[in-house]
């Protein structure tokens, strides 16, 4: 590559969302683009679904708001993967692969059926996703990366936009495209990743309170991969710290004020998280197996392919985004995940476990109003005294369900079907 002097220099790539290059040509120094993709993986990107949770709900009129950018969300998040060397499958083929699925667009929107999806019109991802309006000022974008070869979600993503949708969605979705992109093993060619330096030693008790005393909720700390296994940190503030990555295996956390943090990917297998307080945490991924959460409050909290095996939710309050989670034995009785009718400003907010593993969890006495079930196996699973009014069941597994002759709002519930002679 040479400037408008004749000087050559070497491209590069930068990973920042913003940054500003200043030219000088005439002295050898030009503007660094980005490095022209070396692959191509192919990606079907599903029509974003429109939701209005905001006071006055008007799915056209929010639909019509998303148009006036010039293009679809959907659409445009397809043109940005395919500047970062992707090849998007196009609508058309996409609609006749859900047809010959007999499944409409709407309600594929889980792992299971991008899995489906992505081997009948042989795409090596698939995106899918949703837009939510909240307010006419506030709009949330949620995507989420699905490898068919893998077979497992690689990463779900949300931004908040501010402002005028119009303008904010093709400049959102750029960054969405290159947050999915990031997530990406295929990607390995165009970017080999660098070599993991020595493990970081296991923090201290006094060391991760000095860290986190240094920071605030406009400066979180970084705990990215640390270790902070077997430590006692019950009723730490962690002020919105970033933990993905890191290990609380057996940690003590219990009454923690979590609010805000993100433990993507982290591994927190056997921690103590009785009675903390995660509420709009990042949990995708993680491995809580055997963790204890009895009375724990997870309020939009994203918990999108976490494993949760043999853990313990009783009487906890959930809302949340668990799409593809993994919950198999998990006790959730007592439990609070029905929709919270109280929340109007933002509209009623529902936990949706769409995809979920909840085979021989202890739903006993769970408020599970309203909860998406769509595609969740339940297969003997625990319902005694549960109230699932309203509850969404459509494409789930229910064979083997104990206490079918006590559950409570059975007759208000949506496409729930007893199998067969079960």
């Amino acid at each position: 590559m040479a400037d408008s002097c004749g000087s050559s220099f070497p491209a590069g790539r930068f990973t920042a969302s913003w940054v500003l290059f200043i030219a000088l040509p005439c002295i050898g120094i030009a503007p660094i683009e980005p490095a022209p993709p070396t692959f191509s993986r192919s990606v079907a990107v599903m029509d974003l679904a429109v939701v209005d949770r905001s006071p006055v709900p008007d799915v056209v009129r929010a639909g019509a708001s998303l148009a006036a950018s010039g293009n679809t969300p959907a659409a445009w998040l397809a043109s940005h993967l395919a500047s970062n060397g992707y090849e998007p499958v196009e609508a058309a083929r996409i609609g006749r692969a859900l047809q010959t699925m007999g499944t409409p667009a709407a309600a594929c929107a889980d792992a299971a059926c991008a899995a489906e999806l992505g081997r009948v019109i042989g795409a090596e991802l698939v995106v899918f996703g949703k837009v939510i309006k909240v307010s006419d000022l506030i709009w949330l974008v949620e995507a989420t990366l699905f490898d068919t070869g893998r077979g497992r979600i690689l990463r779900s993503e949300q931004l908040e936009l501010k402002g005028d949708v119009a303008q904010l969605l093709p400049r959102s979705m750029r960054s969405m495209a290159r947050r999915l992109a990031a997530a990406d093993p295929g990607r390995a060619e165009l970017a080999a990743p660098a070599a993991p330096g020595p493990q970081q030693p296991t923090l201290s008790r006094d060391q991760v309170l000095a860290l986190l005393a240094a920071g605030n909720e406009r400066g979180p700390i970084d705990l990215t991969g640390r270790d902070l296994s077997g430590l006692d940190l019950a009723g730490v503030d962690f002020r919105r710290a970033d933990m993905s990555r890191a290990r609380l295996v057996r940690t003590r956390l219990r009454g923690a004020r979590m609010h805000g943090v993100k433990l993507n990917d982290a591994v927190a297998t056997g921690a103590d998280l009785g009675g903390a307080v995660l509420d709009l945490a990042a949990l995708e991924r993680i491995d809580l197996s055997g963790a204890n959460l009895r009375e724990a409050s997870l309020y939009a909290t994203i918990l999108t392919g976490s494993i949760l095996v043999e853990a313990d939710l009783t009487r906890a309050r959930i809302i949340s985004t668990m799409s593809g989670a993994k919950l198999t034995g998990a006790k959730l009785a007592g439990a609070d995940l029905g929709a919270d009718p109280g929340n109007q400003p933002m509209g009623i907010m529902r936990t949706d476990a769409t995809g979920a593993d909840l085979a021989r969890a202890d739903l006993t006495g769970a408020n599970l109003r309203k909860v998406n079930f769509s595609r969740a196996d339940l297969s003997g699973a625990d319902l005694t005294g549960a109230d699932v009014a309203g509850a969404d069941f459509t494409g789930a597994i229910l064979r083997g369900i104990r206490g079918r002759s006590d559950l409570r709002g059975a007759d208000r519930a949506k496409n729930l079907e007893w199998p067969a002679g079960d």
